[in-house]
């Protein structure tokens, strides 16, 4: 994760819009919001653009009951952080369920 994309996280700043999260969010709330994403922080970490390209083969793996956990560890950890790539994520996984 970038730290431009880390400092709109913490603050609440979508790549399009403002989060109400962020815009009534107290300095405390910030502040732990903040520790807990450090504290989760991988000396190797994919970025949002390196996700959204994994991101079709990482749902088609995971709608075939693979452990994509173990297969793209990387991946999944973003999703696990990040609100935005996991709101992607989710999309696709509907997509693939209708499809079905």
């Amino acid at each position: 994760m970038k730290i431009t994309q880390f400092i709109q996280r913490l603050f609440g700043f979508r790549k399009q819009k403002l989060s109400s999260e962020g815009a009534s969010a107290n300095p405390s709330e910030k502040m732990r919001k903040m520790m807990a994403m450090l504290s989760n922080t991988q000396d190797v970490e994919l970025t949002c653009d390196e996700v959204f390209a994994l991101l079709d083969q990482f749902t088609e793996l995971a709608a075939q009951d693979e452990d994509v956990a173990q297969l793209m560890p990387l991946v999944q950890q973003h999703l696990d952080m990040c609100d935005d790539c996991r709101e992607e994520y989710k999309v696709l996984q509907s997509i693939l369920q209708g499809a079905v």
